[in-house]
């Protein structure tokens, strides 16, 4: 164990922001070494080595990797980075292994760090750790990095030549079974996720539709990640496309693709989003605003499983797995006879509800803790941290926006700040702060009341279908009358409830012309 004290004093002999270069000759000897005791070992030298490295080139966002031999990188956990950063760790992951842990040119400007901590042998896969940096690599920042890589490149393949038993099995199950009870790419702790992160491992390999619904900001498109980078077909394409973002009379072309000269502008063949997903995932956002005509389309594909390009004669078999994901209520959109009732249970076939952040409070201050790291790095903000009166302060705000709120706000927060200063309550956004002094005033309070108040009676509208009547009697009322009065004073639009009036004198009508029977 030697070789792992020397990395240790190395490493704590110099203050972090002091650490500019690496001892190169202790980290060559510690390596050898360790390759010479085994994989296990080599594993528990590249951690450490891997922190070093992080120290003296900082990074804002990192990601671990896990791949056997015959397949494609999985992310297995991942902290700060975009959807597309990802997605270039992945491609850089992918091509490191392909070349047995050897990296290709490391040259100064580059933005990107990754280390092999333990290449794929066949009883367990191997581990990669990615990270993407604060500052470009300078000259010798890119140099050290080199040599390391080398290093370890030459450590882990002779390690793996020797074939030594591997120590590690069991403790590689039980640490995959912990993996895989988390959503690759999200940070939680609260017990409501966790319900989430189990009904995702239970559905991950199923090929049925999955439906993913909850509000706007709570992170549905990761959620939809997630299910893909756990399923079978994590090895093949994850194709978005969100329904409300591209003109009507375009989605079928995109969707389904057309061929040459089908249509005024059809220049070219496009196969179509759907064909290229092909074996892999096609994930529909905001699938409550695919126009209606389209929608027979859509459920012959996800009943028969075959595309029809414009333009050509006969369909087309293909095995795509179909996610969608939705802030609407989709029942009530049947009800209006928006949304096709047959294609509804076609994607609801299984369902994930992603709760809001009002809903699991114990998540903010993971949360916040994330955010103010990571934009921190990123915005290179020397921020000495966040007070526990802010924090408080955050975790009351109910969060309309969700986590995208969050973030935005922790951004703007940790810009603000001073340097070398904590987030304090001050710097808050007025919006979320409580009242003035931290003191609830007597109208604070009613705005409070109203608030929950109208919260109770849309919830419970909801609940019974919009039944005047039987809202009224659950919320103990005891008449129509009296529910009428309220949805005035609250200013709540029943335009959002109306419906089909099947029971006569119980569901709400035309606002003007009941208001006006009711004398409101």
């Amino acid at each position: 164990m030697a070789n792992l004290a020397g990395i240790d004093s190395d490493l704590s002999s110099t203050p972090l922001q002091d650490q500019k270069t690496l001892p190169m000759n202790s980290i060559v000897r510690a390596v050898c070494e360790a390759a010479n005791s085994g994989p296990d070992l080599l594993y528990e030298v590249m951690i450490k080595l891997s922190l070093m490295v992080e120290s003296m080139a900082p990074t804002y966002g990192l990601s671990i990797w896990t791949a056997s031999t015959s397949q494609k990188p999985r992310l297995e956990w991942s902290e700060g980075l975009e959807e597309e950063e990802i997605a270039c760790a992945e491609s850089v992951v992918g091509n490191m292994l392909s070349r047995n842990g050897a990296a290709s040119e490391i040259k100064e400007g580059d933005a990107e760090i990754c280390l092999v901590l333990a290449l794929p042998r066949a009883d367990r896969p191997g581990a990669v750790i990615y990270g993407r940096c604060v500052r470009p690599l300078d000259r010798y920042q890119a140099r050290d990095l080199k040599t390391i890589v080398d290093v370890a490149h030459l450590a882990h393949t002779s390690a793996v030549s020797k074939n030594w038993p591997s120590t590690r099995t069991e403790s590689s199950k039980s640490g995959a079974a912990v993996m895989s009870s988390t959503l690759p790419g999200m940070v939680f702790s609260s017990r409501a996720m966790a319900e989430v992160a189990r009904a995702v491992e239970k559905i991950k390999d199923s090929d049925s539709t999955v439906l993913v619904h909850g509000e706007s900001g709570t992170g549905k498109e990761l959620i939809a990640r997630a299910i893909h980078r756990l399923s079978r077909r994590s090895e093949k394409e994850f194709v978005p496309f969100n329904c409300s973002a591209v003109p009507a009379e375009l989605i079928e072309s995109m969707l389904f693709g057309h061929r040459r000269g089908t249509f005024t502008g059809a220049l070219s063949d496009n196969s179509g989003l759907i064909r290229a997903a092909e074996n892999g995932t096609l994930f529909l956002d905001e699938v409550g605003d695919l126009p209606l005509a389209l929608q027979p389309k859509l459920l012959r594909f996800l009943q028969e499983g075959e595309v029809h390009t414009l333009g050509e004669h006969a369909p087309r078999k293909v095995s795509v797995r179909v996610l969608a994901a939705t802030h609407k209520d989709l029942e009530q959109l049947v009800r209006e006879k928006m949304f096709r009732e047959d294609l509804y249970y076609r994607i609801a076939t299984l369902q994930v509800k992603v709760p809001p952040l009002r809903e699991r409070p114990e998540d903010i201050s993971t949360l916040i803790s994330h955010f103010v790291s990571h934009y921190a790095r990123k915005n290179e903000r020397g921020i000495a941290g966040i007070t526990w009166e802010a924090i408080r302060i955050l975790e009351e705000y109910s969060w309309p926006g969700n986590i995208r709120e969050l973030a935005a706000e922790i951004e703007r927060l940790v810009l603000y700040a001073d340097d070398s200063g904590f987030i304090l309550p001050e710097h808050i956004s007025e919006r979320i702060l409580p009242s003035t002094n931290g003191h609830t005033s007597a109208e604070g309070l009613d705005e409070l009341l109203e608030n929950y108040e109208r919260r109770v009676i849309t919830e419970t509208l909801k609940r019974h279908d919009c039944n005047v009547a039987r809202a009224s009697e659950a919320l103990g009322l005891g008449s129509r009358q009296t529910l009428y009065k309220k949805l005035k004073r609250l200013a709540i639009d029943i335009g959002d409830f109306l419906q089909e009036d099947t029971e006569p004198g119980l569901q709400l009508r035309n606002p003007t012309n009941e208001m006006t029977r009711s004398n409101l």
